[in-house]
């Protein structure tokens, strides 16, 4: 009896070594690569500035100079850098955005200016921030933080998103597990389909509703946060079926694996993925996950734009893994016919000749 509840316990046991080992490893030390900031003003003041960064910072930041202060303002509202420090603003300059409220402000503004987007990554711009930081102490000066798309009043933790992509990732592996499981080969391909279609619906509109109307912590467009939420649905529920074909009442190991223990550090959604282990970075444009949080967080903060290119990712996983999976079946029941035949054929008797 021993060996049975042994092997019975090794599925939670791998379970919880997958979600220690994969998240301490990705997350325990973030620590930057290539994190692309700028220094804007005239040439004569960023070039030697970016120069001293670049040699001091090497590979953990890619430091870029912008000579106008609106590009730079630009670049940072539309997430091709995550911050941009100016050396000497002029007076209008310190007026763009609202003060940064992560980070201590000077009673009287003399100093360089960050500007910063905390919506796109509150650990994000704190990562940006530090080697200015760093410039503005070893210049004797205070630093003044200018945030140009802040975090919603009620999403000050920016965690909002992440959690609804969670709670959709889940709902999409679990339900596919729970139909495998259950009804196993009783329910058709077809079925299958139909029925986590039909749930996909449903738990888009029970997250939107939680995180949106009833929390307060989601919010924008409502129909385009509920195409995001199906689409992830039918993404990991039949990339889920797929596996399913070939690991049966234990599909559910390597479904949370990829697409939870995996796909949230990927995701970026909770700490920056420049800051994630190569193996990891790796995967960010590969799995689910970094579709439906990144579609989440531009749907709440940057007015959609460029969800196109994440619904269509989801897309793509949901059609392949439904071909896959239609192709796996169609061999499966030829060889199934194949051996049948076959069976048949040997132990039918010979008729006997008179």
């Amino acid at each position: 009896m021993a060996r049975p509840i042994a092997r019975v316990l090794l599925f939670p046991l791998a379970m919880a070594a997958l979600l220690v080992g994969i998240y301490t490893a990705a997350m325990h030390a973030p620590t930057p690569h290539h994190l692309k900031i700028a220094v804007a003003g005239p040439p004569a003041q960023t070039e030697p500035l970016a120069a001293s960064l670049r040699q001091t910072l090497g590979d953990a930041y890619d430091v870029s100079t912008v000579t106008s202060t609106e590009q730079a303002r630009q670049l940072v509202a539309h997430r091709a850098v995550a911050a941009a420090y100016l050396p000497a603003p002029a007076p209008g300059d310190r007026s763009a955005g609202t003060p940064g409220k992560t980070f201590a402000q000077p009673p009287q503004p003399d100093g360089p200016v960050l500007y910063i987007a905390s919506a796109a990554g509150a650990a994000q711009v704190n990562l940006a921030a530090v080697p200015f930081e760093n410039a503005a102490v070893q210049q004797h000066q205070f630093l003044q933080v200018r945030d140009l798309v802040p975090l919603s009043a009620h999403d000050t933790s920016d965690t909002s998103t992440m959690y609804a992509a969670i709670g959709l990732t889940l709902a999409g592996y679990l339900s596919a597990v729970m139909l495998s499981t259950v009804f196993g080969t009783a329910l058709t391909l077809r079925r299958t389909v139909a029925a986590l279609a039909a749930f996909g619906a449903v738990a888009a509109t029970a997250v939107w509703l939680i995180t949106g109307p009833v929390l307060g912590a989601v919010h924008g467009f409502a129909p385009a946060i509920a195409v995001t939420g199906w689409l992830t649905v039918m993404a990991v529920g039949t990339a889920t079926l797929f596996l399913s074909r070939f690991c049966g009442r234990m599909t559910a190991l390597p479904a949370v694996g990829i697409f939870m223990f995996l796909g949230m550090p990927a995701s970026g959604a909770a700490l920056p993925i420049q800051a994630m282990p190569a193996p990891i970075r790796a995967l960010h444009d590969l799995l689910p996950m970094t579709s439906t949080a990144g579609s989440l967080r531009q749907i709440m903060y940057f007015a959609g734009d460029g969800i196109t290119r994440y619904w269509l990712a989801l897309t793509l996983w949901a059609l392949t893994a439904l071909a896959l999976t239609l192709a796996h079946d169609a061999i499966k029941a030829r060889h199934t016919t194949h051996r049948n035949d076959t069976a048949t054929r040997h132990t039918a008797k010979p008729t006997p000749t008179h």
